[in-house]
Parts: C-alpha cells; sequence; structure tokens
C-alpha cells in the first residue's frame, strides 16, 4: 500500500507531466492526478500552481486568477455535474493534508502533546476553523493524529496497544487529551 508521500509524489509528478505537454490546466484536470477526493492530490496540484507562478496562493480569489479554473473543475473524471468542489474546497484540502501530515511526522518522530500545539494550522495556510475534513481545527486535528498514531480508532486492537493512561504519560498529554481522541474517533467511525 502506497503511503501519503508516495501518492503525493506520484500526483505531483503526473501533474508536472500533464501540464508541462501543453500548458494546460484542462489537461491536468482531465489527466486522472488531480483528484478532488485525495487531499495529497490537491496539496500537490497547489503546490504546484505555487511552483510555476513562483507564489503563494493566498486565497480562492487568486488560484482562480492564475488557472482559470472555476471553469474546468466541470471537466475533472467521475465528478457528477452540480457537484463540483469549490476552489476554497481544494485550497483547505491541500493545506489540511500539509498540515496533517507534520502532526503525523511530528509523533512518528517522538513529539511530545506540548510539541504538537506547537504545529499551527495557521502556518499551513488554515483559518482557525474549517469543514469539509476530518477534523475542523487544531485541537480535533491533533486528536485525529493521536488516534491514527496509537491506531485508538481501531477498537479490536485495543486489547494488545497500551492503555490510554500509558498513552497520556508517553506524550505527556492530560488524560482527558486520549479520551476526548478516543471518543472522537470511534464516534466519527459509526
Amino acid at each position: 500500500m502506497a503511503t501519503e508521500i508516495e501518492i503525493y509524489d506520484r500526483d505531483l509528478k503526473g501533474i508536472r507531466d500533464a501540464y508541462s505537454k501543453s500548458k494546460s490546466w484542462e489537461d491536468v484536470i482531465t489527466s486522472g492526478y488531480f483528484n478532488s477526493d485525495e487531499a495529497t492530490s490537491m496539496e500537490a496540484f497547489i503546490d504546484f500552481v505555487e511552483e510555476i507562478y513562483q507564489t503563494k496562493v493566498i486565497d480562492a480569489k487568486e488560484l482562480e486568477k492564475l488557472t482559470g479554473l472555476t471553469a474546468l473543475l466541470h471537466k475533472e473524471p467521475n465528478i457528477e455535474k452540480g457537484k463540483e468542489p469549490t476552489l476554497e474546497y481544494i485550497l483547505i484540502k491541500a493545506r489540511y493534508s500539509k498540515y496533517t501530515r507534520a502532526l503525523d511526522k511530528a509523533l512518528q518522530e517522538g513529539a511530545k502533546y506540548k510539541d504538537l500545539l506547537q504545529i499551527k494550522p495557521q502556518d499551513y495556510g488554515l483559518p482557525k476553523s474549517w469543514s469539509g475534513c476530518l477534523s475542523s481545527d487544531q485541537y480535533s486535528s491533533i486528536l485525529m493524529a493521536l488516534s491514527f498514531e496509537f491506531m485508538l480508532n481501531e477498537p479490536g486492537l485495543l486489547m494488545l496497544l497500551p492503555d490510554l493512561r500509558s498513552i497520556a504519560k508517553e506524550v505527556e498529554a492530560p488524560y482527558s487529551v486520549l479520551m476526548d481522541a478516543f471518543n472522537l474517533t470511534n464516534r466519527s467511525y459509526k
């Protein structure tokens, strides 16, 4: 199974190739490497737009100005007419992907709860709260990252994994944070 980084790299290469052949954003949208169902694909797309224009995309209006994307979104494969993603949605998903990957990486490298609190969504271009993603703010994003890292969303594995107090101690988080993580992810999957 491919990792998020491998999917991101594959999509970025595909987006680059599609654009380099014709300098057409329509070709990028229809290439199959732009997929509005995958956050990593949208992250690769936004990163490529920023690379091409040597700028940081500030908002949806600027993305539209740079790419003319609004008129092209209906050409994305497998998208039902009228269900096209908005430019704001694309930006949020792209930034969310980058932010949550930073949280995941930090945890994999041994970060503690206090370290996760220093990874701010605003540093990745996200507002204080957002919608359309698995989590909607810094706290819920940290909870989801803890849940995935320690597999709290896999109830069958809880018998094999350390208890929540042990995990809380390991990441130096209040026990209530691990309870919130457990409750959030198990409520999300019901």
